[in-house]
């Protein structure tokens, strides 16, 4: 055991990892990921069409905006939560695929001709983007959540499949 802790501190200090890489080259020079587009065409509910910016310019934190609706309907919302780079398997030419889970709080209104809603709205996105250039991903994401309805007293469920790109 205590041989372990004396390698590892060895590697560490030589500035090299246990594989043999440079500690931190691979996550230093990554392009970071500053922001996502994407939309929902038809696959999203209670809104049938969607769309969303994503701000991802603070390490971890993700801030949101989105419109959605369908015909009679309309909605808002504006979110903000932290982000989870939960697996990079891009290449050393940063081409590849990531997969983050973002978890979000905020603020949703819907305007709707049977019932207004508005309130504190919560969601768990998760996103795979696979990279095909060294700034510009193709991003698929699953989000998952809901929002609860001061007004009316109820929770109402959010569930949205989304197609776009991540810069």
């Amino acid at each position: 055991m205590s041989w372990a802790a004396l390698a590892l501190a060895v590697s560490l200090a030589s500035g090299k990892a246990p594989g043999g890489d440079a500690v931190g080259e691979r996550n230093d020079d990554r392009p970071h990921l500053f922001a996502s587009v994407h939309a929902s065409p038809m696959t999203s509910f209670p809104d049938l069409l969607g769309g969303q910016l994503t701000v991802h310019a603070i390490p971890f934190i993700e801030l949101q905006g989105g419109l959605g609706g369908f015909v009679d309907r309309f909605s808002w919302w504006v979110r903000a939560g932290v982000r989870y780079l939960f697996n990079d398997w891009r290449d050393e030419n940063d081409l590849g695929l990531t997969w983050r889970i973002a978890a979000l709080a905020g603020y949703r209104a819907a305007r709707d001709p049977r019932a207004n809603a508005a309130g504190f709205s919560g969601l768990v996105a998760t996103d795979f983007d696979w990279w095909f250039a060294r700034h510009l991903a193709l991003s698929f994401q699953l989000a998952l959540g809901g929002m609860y309805d001061a007004a009316g007293k109820r929770i109402l469920p959010e569930l949205r499949l989304g197609i776009g790109v991540s810069l």
